[in-house]
């Protein structure tokens, strides 16, 4: 109990006094006027587009921060981050959300990745639990609709994964290497954000579609040895060039936001099924993913045999909050003791305690790179950045609230 309390107590202090007020500080541009598309070290700003991402994720971090705590400044990022993203980002001809905005206010990226229309809905819907709004919730069926008529394959499982700014289906379709048909990536945060989407509006044709992507995990994502397939044909059959990979990050992930999923969806047979699958996918992590100080490695190839031992921020993240959860289910101490050696390796190495926020990317031994390293690019985001397009508060500030109110519930 003590244990719990503790980190619990750690956590809080970790969201409350670094990470909220870090991206309050650094991120909003002077009146308030939106926000800077990157940042350095020290958090000043740095020219770049600002990514429909992370404006997304920044709305999502402070709707859930708002509906936690009573301070007015959440609540103001939140709003902030709404009319952002419908003022800037929402093409008013095609609708949907574009990619990216110049800092001029122009559009940058106008492809309209699914991936990023369902971290739209995420966020939006995280939002609704926020203001209660019909206005909010309009937008948000509204948006659904077109989703659903646009990105789902009418005659193979799973969602397309982008589109041009009209909506006709984008040959580069890929958000990292292989440009695959489908890919797990994609189909975890639409799953992610129509749970997101029931919890707020059950609607039967959510309800249906949140069904599918969990059985589709279940029956072609999740390989039997619980890890997660990575890149899929249009069948969603595994391709060869994705079976030897290992996304731990996602795997771990996973493993939590699936049963939150299932017990969202309110299906018995469906969250009986995934809870086992869940530890299973848990315990894969934990043989080969998991470095003795607690550390989660990004990745392996040749079916574990090379393993990427940097360690990135997002990992770190949904490494605490997975062994938590599997901790939760089962009593099991040997996952206890992965949550306390995350956090200490994350507390020890990740935070930047001097400048605020977490680093990017540390080498095995917890060293931060602040330069890119020559012979393994991290995928999309910097190193000598804090926030960037993809560098967000949804991971780290997610996993303080989880373990938060995980600790609570257990104490």
């Amino acid at each position: 109990m003590s244990e719990l309390s503790s980190l619990r107590k750690a956590c809080e202090a970790e969201l409350l006094s670094d990470i909220l007020p870090f991206w309050i500080k650094f991120a909003v541009k002077p009146g308030k006027d939106g926000f800077y598309g990157a940042a350095d070290l020290q958090g000043n700003p740095v020219e770049a587009n600002l990514s429909c991402v992370l404006t997304a994720r920044i709305l999502w971090t402070y709707s859930e921060a708002a509906l936690h705590y009573e301070n007015p400044e959440y609540r103001e990022m939140a709003n902030l981050a709404w009319v952002v993203l419908n003022d800037k980002f929402l093409d008013k001809v095609n609708g949907g959300y574009f990619m990216e905005i110049a800092p001029d206010g122009t559009v940058a990226a106008d492809i309209k990745h699914t991936y990023a229309q369902a971290f739209v809905i995420y966020a939006m819907s995280k939002y609704m639990e926020l203001v209660q709004d019909d206005k909010v919730l309009a937008v948000i069926r509204g948006f659904f609709t077109q989703l659903e008529d646009h990105a789902k394959d009418p005659t193979h499982p799973g969602y397309y994964e982008a589109f041009t700014r009209d909506w006709k289906l984008f040959g580069e379709n890929r958000m990292a290497d292989n440009n695959e048909p489908r890919s797990m990536n994609t189909h975890l945060h639409v799953m992610e954000a129509y749970a997101a989407l029931y919890r707020v509006w059950s609607n039967d044709r959510v309800r249906v579609r949140l069904t599918e992507l969990l059985e589709l995990f279940i029956g072609k994502i999740i390989r039997p040895a619980g890890h997660l397939g990575i890149f899929f044909d249009e069948e969603f059959n595994e391709v060869e060039a994705s079976k030897g990979t290992c996304s731990f990050g996602h795997d771990i992930e996973a493993s939590w936001l699936l049963v939150e999923a299932a017990e969202i969806l309110g299906d018995k047979s469906i969250l009986e099924r995934m809870k086992s699958l869940c530890i299973r996918m848990a315990d894969a992590v934990a043989r080969v993913g998991v470095d003795q100080d607690g550390g989660l490695f990004l990745e392996s190839t040749r079916f574990g045999s090379h393993l990427r031992t940097n360690k990135h921020w997002w990992p770190q993240a949904e490494n605490l909050v997975g062994f938590m959860n599997a901790f939760e289910m089962t009593g099991d101490p040997k996952y206890w003791e992965i949550v306390k050696k995350a956090w200490n390796f994350i507390d020890t190495h990740l935070i930047d305690h001097q400048h605020g926020e977490w680093y990017t990317k540390v080498n095995r031994l917890g060293v931060p790179y602040l330069v890119e390293p020559i012979g393994d690019p991290s995928p999309y985001y910097r190193n000598d950045w804090k926030i960037d397009p993809w560098k967000c508060p949804y991971h780290n500030g997610r996993a303080m609230v989880e373990i938060i109110r995980r600790c609570k519930e257990m104490c």
